[in-house]
Parts: C-alpha cells; structure tokens; sequence
C-alpha cells in the first residue's frame, strides 16, 4: 500500500525539493499552505491544497480529505519575522503545531516529523553541544522550536504519536526565505551569481553551524524511513559543517572569482546569530539510522554554485 504523505507548509523552501526525492522513494505527496502555489516547482503528480493551519476547521478538513499515514510539518514563521511580529509568531508556531498534534489524533495519523533548529539553543553553550543540551534560546522564534520539540516529546509519550524530529543547522538552499536571519550564506551565493557583488552582514568570525540542502533532503528521507525500533530518542542533532564566514567567502570568491565580497556587520543579526551553537554533537544519528553529512564546504559551494550559475542563465534566457 502507498503511504501518503501530507506536508504543512507545502508552498516553501524544504517542502518543494524534498517532494522529488518523496516520489521517488514511492509515496504519495499532498503538499498544503495558506500561500497560493509553490515557490519552486515540485514532483509531477504531487497534490496542492489551499490551508491555513491556524484555522481548526480548514485543517481537520483537508485532514478528512487527504487521509495522510505521515505528516511532515513544515509551516512556520521564520525568526525574522518571528522577532518582528511575536503574536503571529505564537499563532502560527505555537497554536499551528498544537492543531497538527490534535488533528494527528483525532484522525489516527501515526508518525509526524519535525524539522527544528540550532536557534533552539541558547545562553552559555559549551564548544560542541551535547544531545541534551538544555535549550534557553534567545530568539523568539527558537522558543517556539524549543517548545514544539517538548510538545512533541509529550504526544509520543502519552498519545502514542511516533514522533521525529531533527534540530537543523542553517541550511544553505536555493529558495532560502528571504525572511530568515539565517539566509545570509544561500543570499551569497544568488547574489553574487546575479550581481557579481555580495556584503556580509555578520564578522568575519561568525561561524553557526551549516548544512547543504541536499544533506538534509537526504537526512529527511533516513528519518521517515527508519524503523521505529531503530530510535533511541524522539529529538536528533544534525551535524555537517562550521567553517567561519570569511572561509564561505575564500570559497565563494574561488567560485566567482571576479565578485565583490564585503564584511558589514550588523549588530543585532550577529548577536542573534552567535547566540546559536557552531558545533553539534549528533551520535545517535549516526549510530540509530546511518546519518553522516556527504558534502563538505568545497563540495557544496562548487555545487551550489553551478546550480547559481543555471539558475540565473536560464531566467535571462527567458527574458
């Protein structure tokens, strides 16, 4: 039988590519959001569906509709906006996902996946941050991760729910929302592919930890598939890389080598950024269900950059 899956926040970034690997791994793919369409293309045969999960009644309906074996839950403001604009960020983060977790209950869905973030974490944190790390984040949007993953944790332990959840690092993609403090380094790449300039806004020491966004496609799929008797914890760390922002910028000026790259920093977005950890410990992913990242800074930045380089060849093409 074809589990279908339902993913909550359809129209973005992750959701869009990770519809490709979904379909072809067999599953039926329903993507929903409150935005219009896609901000990218997706598989051929995915579903579209118009919800806004802060509606209690849209959601059970397209739940009563679509009958989804997994939820991936996706839909979230961002931390820019999440700072901006607290009370829709609470809506949206805090009373979106307990309206999944209930939806996920009373309509028998077994397994709901996660995707937190390092802005979980906060405070005083040690060089490689442990598994169980307490998190005392400062953005207001880590402490909505904060709190789903615990929410989470609750529902599996007193619902049955088979929840899964990994704590991302910074992800570096093309369709990187721009409403995100975190996009600095994706911005980079598209900026100096179309410009040919590019001014980091944080120090040249910067350095929170990232990830390419093939890893986490990859990391995704190992997550929903694993057996549940493989799971040792409900809430896994993702690791890949750390390198600070002036190595991202040698590496970026290998890749365009006739660009301008500045450093700029902007106060606020460098205390919200340092406040998030550069180092991760991930043992149980790699131990539970095979985890290790594939890309290296010079593997990404080389791919990303011949994606850059296609992307804005084929919009003035089309011109």
């Amino acid at each position: 039988m074809v589990e279908r899956v339902l993913i909550l926040g359809g129209a973005g970034n992750l959701a869009c590519q990770l519809s490709f690997d979904l379909v072809s791994a067999g599953y039926d793919v329903v993507l929903a959001d409150v935005a219009a369409a896609p901000i990218a293309s997706v598989a051929q045969g995915c579903g579209f569906c118009r919800c806004d999960i802060c509606d209690r009644d849209q959601l059970r309906e397209l739940f009563r509709q679509n009958r989804p074996d997994i939820i991936l839950h996706f839909a979230s403001l961002l931390s820019g906006k999440s700072e901006q604009d607290r009370q829709a960020a609470w809506q949206v983060n805090m009373n979106g996902a307990f309206a999944v977790f209930e939806s996920a209950l009373e309509f028998g869905v077994p397994k709901v996946v996660f995707p937190s973030s390092l802005a979980a974490f906060g405070g005083e944190l040690p060089d490689a941050i442990p598994e169980d790390q307490a998190t005392w984040p400062t953005g207001f949007y880590g402490v909505t991760k904060a709190a789903i993953e615990k929410m989470g944790v609750y529902y599996h332990a007193v619902h049955g729910l088979d929840f899964r959840c990994l704590r991302l690092p910074i992800v570096i993609s093309e369709h990187a929302p721009l409403g995100a403090a975190s996009a600095y380094v994706s911005q980079a790449f598209l900026q100096l592919a179309e410009q040919g300039e590019f001014t980091f806004r944080v120090r040249e020491q910067t350095q929170p930890a990232l990830i390419y966004v093939k890893d986490v496609l990859r990391a995704l799929c190992m997550i929903i598939e694993a057996e549940p008797e493989q799971l040792t914890r409900r809430v896994y760390n993702l690791y890949s890389m750390s390198p600070p922002a002036v190595d991202v910028a040698s590496e970026l000026q290998r890749q365009f080598p006739t660009a301008t790259i500045r450093f700029d920093p902007d106060e606020q977005l460098v205390r919200l950024i340092e406040s998030w950890p550069s180092i991760i410990d991930d043992p149980s992913s790699r131990r539970d269900w095979g985890w290790y990242p594939m890309y290296t800074l010079e593997e990404m930045a080389a791919d990303f950059s011949t994606s850059m380089f296609n992307r804005v060849g084929n919009a003035h093409s089309s011109k």
